[in-house]
């Protein structure tokens, strides 16, 4: 690869710190919401307000953006969507630049049911009419410890109960974050526009990733669950892996039923 950088935008996320220390060598340039500093790594401060011209010197070099960023108030500028003005921001700059454009999705855009994956969609076929441009979609993101399932199994390890959304049979896609990253790292040298989705299993039933064996299962209605999940918020406190958006992309997870590139493919 040329001399240059790379840049990726919500560094401190989690995906974002495992693709910072996957990228380490070529010293990436990261971008979070505030600046602050983790292992060894200083990150620049960046908001979708204000873009990404005003950050980076006219001379500098940058081969690829990774746009991990999502802004999920949804507040408007411009009559526009946050995300969808940072999007054209970087498109813009991408063309200035010369540089690659690699958008992390999500799933949700398949099916584009919730303001998540509509959001993501529009943002896609912005990206989309940029002719260096790849659109990754990966679906949950788990850690090594199985993610949102792990802890829901950490969590109800020694009960007899185990609560579960509704019936719990809902189609569900899952991939490791170690091979999201490697993938994304991968896709840097991808030369085609593409469309790819980054899953490692799916469909599976998601109380089939629940360890409810000999326990007595709770089925907690949907509607009751959302009002659960709007108390921390109406007390200003925020929640980082249990939210309704999140429970929404578990629960509304489209099926993929058509013909597709999966970044094994690769």
């Amino acid at each position: 690869m040329e001399d240059g950088f790379d840049i990726i935008t919500g560094a401190d996320g989690f995906i974002g710190k495992e693709l910072s220390e996957e990228l380490s060598k070529s010293n990436p340039i990261l971008l979070s919401r505030t600046k602050k500093y983790y292992k060894n790594a200083s990150y620049v401060q960046y908001d979708m307000e204000t873009g990404l011209n005003s950050l980076i010197n006219s001379d500098i070099k940058i081969n690829n953006v990774i746009h991990l960023a999502h802004d999920f108030s949804n507040k408007y500028l411009d009559n526009k969507n946050i995300n969808i003005k940072g999007i054209e921001d970087l498109i813009n700059f991408c063309k200035i630049k010369k540089s690659k454009l690699i958008y992390i999705s999500s799933f949700m855009a398949i099916s584009a049911k919730t303001i998540y994956g509509k959001t993501k969609l529009e943002c896609e076929e912005l990206v989309n009419e940029y002719s260096k441009s790849i659109i990754i979609r990966p679906p949950v993101v788990v850690d090594n410890k199985g993610g949102v399932f792990g802890r829901l199994n950490q969590i109800f390890k020694y009960s007899p109960l185990f609560p579960i959304p509704g019936n719990g049979d809902y189609p569900m896609y899952y991939v490791k974050v170690k091979n999201l990253v490697r993938f994304i790292n991968k896709s840097r040298s991808i030369q085609n526009k593409e469309l790819i989705h980054c899953y490692d299993s799916g469909p599976v039933n998601f109380k089939d990733l629940l360890n409810i064996e000999n326990k007595v299962i709770i089925k907690l209605p949907i509607k009751l669950l959302r009002i659960i999940l709007v108390i921390p918020k109406i007390f200003g406190i925020k929640l980082k892996s249990l939210s309704n958006d999140g429970l929404s992309t578990l629960l509304a997870m489209p099926l993929i039923n058509f013909e597709h590139k999966k970044y094994t493919d690769y």
